[in-house]
C-alpha cells in the first residue's frame, strides 16, 4: 500500500485584516472619533500624529502606565538586597572588624545601598519601557497603506485593531465613517515575500565570512610563531625617521647623532647655574678673569681647569706646604706670611703625639673680597719642601681635606630689599632650620650643641658663632652660598630652602650680627638720650 503524499496548494491564502485606520486633516475631528471610538468600548485603539495632540491619551482612554510603580519597587529591590548583602557578609559570615565599628547596617553601609538603588531603577525603567511598549517591533500592518507615510507630515490617523474583544469588521467600518474621515482604509496583511532575495542573503553571508578573517589572522599570530616581523597597521612611534644615541649618522660632517652643547647656550634648567642670585657670586666676572666661559661653578670639590694636571697629592710622612696663590695687586716678590714651624720629630725616650695635628684654619675669602684669583678654580700645587722658617701666606692655607680655600667674587649686596616681611621670613626660616645649631642669637650654642655637650660626644664639632669676625666679615653671598653648598658637617640646604627665602636668611644673620656688634653712631639721634639713661 503506498503513501500519497498531499501536494501544496498553489492558491495563495487571502491576505489577513488587521483593522480599520481612518485618515483626518486636523486634530480636532482625530479627538472628536477618538471619543466615539471610546465610548464604544474599544480599547485596542491607536493614534497617529506628525505631532504630540494634548488630550489624545484621555480621549482614547489610555490609562496610566505602571512603569513608575515597577521602578518604585525595583529600587527598593536594590536598597534591600544591598542592606541584607552587606549585614550578611560583615555582620554574618566574615566578621571584620574595622576601626571599631559595629557589625551588619551601618552608616557606612548607605553608598552600597544608594548604588543599587539606582542600578535596579535604571535596568527596571529601560527593560520596563521596552516590554511594556512590546518592542522592539520591526514591522507594523499599517505601514502596508501608503497614505501612512503623511503621519509625519500633516495628516493624522486614528486606527482600530481587530485583536479587540469587541471587534466587528462592520460595525467598526460604519463607527469611522461616522466620524466624517478623510479616508478610510482597511488595513490588510503585507503581501511581499518574506524570503530574502537571493542575491540580498549570498552578500550578508560573504559579510560574516569576510568578518570571521581578522579574528583568524589575530588567533593565528597569537597562537603560531614566526621569524619575521609582525604587521604593523599603523606604525605610530614603533617606526621613526630618527637617529639614537651612539648611532652613525650622515647628517653630520664628524659621524655623530648626539650633538655637544652649542657655546654661548645654556640648556634646560641650568640658567639658575649662571645667575649671581642663585650662587651668591658673579659667575661672569670669573669668566671675564680668567678667559674661560665654559666655567660650571661651583661644587663644593674644586676640579682643576680642563687640561692641566691633578695636584700631586702630598706624602702622608712628608706634608708639603701649599705654593702661595697670586692674586692681582699683589708683589711677587712681597714676603710671605708666617707659617707655623715643621711639627720636630719625638726625642728619645719620648712618645709620639697620639692625636691628629689640628688643620690649619683657612682665611677666608672675605680678607680681600675685592681680589680675583687669576685662576678661581685651581687648587694649590704641591712643591718641594721648605724648610721651616720658610713661611707660607695665610691665604694659600688649605683644610686637612685639601679642597683649597674659595676666593670667588661674592655678592656684596643682598638682592632683595631689606623689608619687614622679608626680615620676618629670613626669622622663620633661620629659627627652624638654623637654630638647632648655631642657637636662637647665632652664638653657636643651639640645642643640637648643648645635647652633644651632654653626652660628652668626642668627636662633637662646636657650630660656628655666627658672632665671629671671620663670619661677621663674610659677604653676603658668602654666607649665602655656605647655605646652599654646606660647609663641614653642615649639610646643604638647597633641596629644603627656596633662594628667596636663603636670602631672607641672610638678611637675618646680618641683623644679629649688627645687634650684637652695633655702635652708638647706629643709633638714631633721638633715641640716643635712652641708652644714656639706662646706663
Amino acid at each position: 500500500m503506498s503513501e500519497h503524499k498531499p501536494r501544496k496548494s498553489n492558491e495563495s491564502k487571502p491576505p489577513k485584516a488587521f483593522g480599520w485606520m481612518a485618515e483626518y486633516v486636523d486634530e480636532a475631528s482625530l479627538l472628536s472619533a477618538s471619543r466615539k471610538v471610546r465610548d464604544s468600548g474599544y480599547t485596542k485603539t491607536d493614534a497617529f500624529t506628525p505631532f504630540p495632540v494634548h488630550g489624545i491619551d484621555e480621549a482614547l482612554g489610555i490609562k496610566p502606565t505602571i512603569l513608575p510603580f515597577l521602578v518604585l519597587c525595583a529600587g527598593l529591590t536594590g536598597m534591600t538586597t544591598a542592606l541584607l548583602m552587606q549585614w550578611w557578609m560583615n555582620g554574618v559570615d566574615y566578621k571584620y572588624i574595622i576601626s571599631g565599628k559595629p557589625f551588619g547596617i551601618t552608616p557606612a553601609s548607605i553608598p552600597v545601598a544608594f548604588e543599587l538603588t539606582i542600578l535596579f531603577s535604571a535596568f527596571t525603567s529601560f527593560l520596563g519601557m521596552f516590554a511594556l511598549n512590546q518592542l522592539p517591533k520591526f514591522s507594523n500592518p499599517v505601514f502596508t497603506n501608503p497614505k501612512f507615510d503623511r503621519a509625519t507630515n500633516d495628516r493624522f490617523f486614528l486606527y482600530v485593531s481587530s485583536a479587540d474583544k469587541y471587534y466587528n469588521r462592520e460595525s467598526v467600518k460604519d463607527l469611522l465613517a461616522a466620524t466624517h474621515p478623510e479616508s478610510l482604509d482597511e488595513v490588510m496583511e503585507d503581501t511581499t515575500p518574506a524570503a530574502l532575495p537571493r542575491p540580498i542573503l549570498l552578500g550578508a553571508m560573504l559579510l560574516v565570512f569576510a568578518g570571521l578573517i581578522p579574528g583568524a589572522i589575530i588567533l593565528n599570530m597569537r597562537a603560531g610563531f614566526s621569524n619575521l616581523p609582525r604587521l604593523h597597521v599603523f606604525f605610530d612611534m614603533d617606526f621613526q625617521p630618527k637617529k639614537k644615541s651612539q648611532q652613525q649618522t650622515t647628517v653630520f660632517a664628524d659621524g655623530r647623532t648626539m650633538r655637544p652643547q652649542v657655546a654661548g647656550t645654556i640648556a634646560r634648567g641650568q640658567l639658575e647655574e649662571q645667575d649671581p642670585f642663585y650662587l651668591g657670586f658673579d659667575p661672569a666676572k670669573i669668566s671675564a678673569t680668567t678667559g674661560r666661559s665654559d666655567l660650571m661653578l661651583v661644587s663644593t670639590a674644586v676640579q682643576p681647569p680642563e687640561g692641566e694636571p691633578a695636584p700631586a697629592e702630598p706624602a702622608p710622612a712628608e706634608p708639603a706646604p701649599a705654593e702661595p696663590v697670586k692674586t692681582e695687586g699683589t708683589p711677587e716678590n712681597q714676603p710671605p706670611a708666617e707659617q707655623p714651624p715643621a711639627e720636630q720629630p719625638p726625642a728619645e725616650g719620648e712618645m709620639p703625639a697620639t692625636e691628629p695635628a689640628t688643620p690649619t684654619e683657612t682665611v677666608p675669602a672675605e680678607t680681600a673680597p675685592s681680589q680675583i684669583p687669576a685662576t678661581p678654580l685651581e687648587p694649590a700645587k704641591a712643591v718641594e719642601p721648605a724648610p721651616a722658617a720658610v713661611p707660607a701666606p695665610a691665604q694659600a692655607a688649605a683644610p686637612a681635606s685639601g679642597t683649597p680655600a674659595l676666593n670667588l667674587p661674592w655678592v656684596e649686596k643682598l638682592p632683595i630689599e631689606a623689608t619687614e616681611a622679608h626680615m620676618k621670613l629670613g626669622k622663620l626660616k633661620y629659627e627652624t632650620y638654623c637654630s638647632a645649631c648655631h642657637g636662637y642669637a647665632g652664638f653657636g650654642d643651639g640645642l643640637v650643641h648643648k645635647r652633644a655637650e651632654s653626652l660628652l660626644q668626642p668627636t662633637w664639632i662646636p657650630p660656628t658663632s655666627l658672632h665671629a669676625d671671620r663670619v661677621r666679615t663674610q659677604p653676603v653671598g658668602q654666607i649665602f652660598h655656605t647655605i646652599t653648598k654646606g660647609q663641614g658637617k653642615m649639610a646643604s640646604y638647597a633641596t629644603s630652602i627656596t633662594p628667596k627665602e636663603r636670602w631672607a636668611i641672610v638678611l637675618y644673620v646680618k641683623a644679629l650680627q649688627r645687634s650684637r656688634n652695633a655702635s652708638i653712631e647706629d643709633v638714631p639721634v633721638e633715641d640716643r638720650s635712652k641708652l644714656e639713661e639706662a646706663k
